[in-house]
């Protein structure tokens, strides 16, 4: 029996042998292809039918000299050429054009973010990644400076913000960061102290449906403040993402506002609140019906 030494010496030799391809870094067994399944063991699939879309590349913005665009185009080509009966969707995208994770794709169904792609790994990703399952682990998007949760990426330098595919909804991913930051202000400065608390009553309002256009106003002069006259940049990292919500997606908190609608159907209360409105709907229609 070969001693532990014998083993951790042949240990580079036997993992290269598990992996190949340029960009392939270490397989999980859950995503492992399907010869390296064990006997008797189902493999899910990396895509399911329906539902999400199975793949999602970010969207230029103004100013934006990436070349999403570029990669699109690629992965589609080359997702063509496997036969593969895939959609390329888009990921929603918040940047003004100088994010340092773009080009990015995102994997929904399995909340992944492969992040500053080339247009020439396409036919990596495409054939080891949605073909075989594959996680390209050098774009592998990992960082907790970059996201928070699995189908956000934020970037605190440049105020980047982009969900992984419509079924995000972006106030509520503001409401979010408020949370996570919540509880975590020393409350020596006003701005900071203060203003944590005056966002989270904006927030609570727009996502209960009884927001107003004053609360967005007055949710971008909180940010701004917090951002240019507080003592430490505790306030500066926990009010950024909640203005790069508003700034880059401010249609979605007017439609959460003016309509009492969240087309990612996630805020409870207005999803409550539409369904109440259908139902009113519905029964003025039956009733106009019966007059007739």
């Amino acid at each position: 029996m070969p001693s532990i030494f014998d083993r951790l010496r042949t240990l580079p030799q036997r993992t290269q042998a598990r992996t190949s391809g340029p960009l392939l870094g270490k397989v999980s067994d859950a995503m492992a292809p399907a010869a390296a399944v064990a006997p008797g063991r189902k493999r899910a699939p990396f895509c399911a039918a329906g539902g999400r879309p199975c793949v999602t590349v970010c969207k230029p913005t103004a100013g934006c000299d990436c070349q999403s665009e570029a990669v699109r185009a690629a992965l589609v080509r080359e997702i063509a050429a496997l036969g593969l009966n895939l959609e390329v969707g888009t990921a929603k995208t918040g940047c003004g054009g100088q994010c340092n994770s773009g080009p990015f794709i995102g994997f929904p169904q399995q909340q992944l973010f492969y992040v500053r792609v080339q247009p020439g790994d396409a036919a990596d990703i495409a054939r080891e990644t949605l073909l075989q399952g594959k996680i390209l682990f050098p774009l592998l998007s990992v960082s907790p400076n970059r996201s928070y949760r699995a189908d956000i990426l934020f970037e605190r330098e440049t105020g980047m913000l982009a969900a992984i595919d419509d079924s995000v909804c972006m106030v509520e991913v503001a409401k979010y960061f408020l949370e996570w930051e919540a509880g975590l202000s020393c409350g020596k400065c006003v701005p900071c102290r203060l203003g944590m608390q005056r966002l989270n009553e904006c927030m609570e309002r727009i996502v209960g449906g009884s927001g107003t256009l004053e609360d967005l106003e007055q949710i971008k002069l909180l940010c701004h403040t917090m951002i240019n006259a507080s003592h430490c940049e505790f306030a500066m990292t926990s009010s950024r993402p909640v203005l790069s919500a508003v700034t880059y997606f401010e249609n979605e908190f007017l439609a959460h506002i003016e309509r009492q609608e969240c087309a990612a159907g996630v805020c409870e209360k207005l999803v409550a609140i539409q369904k109440k409105k259908a139902t009113r709907e519905l029964l003025k229609s039956r009733k106009k019906k019966k007059k007739k």
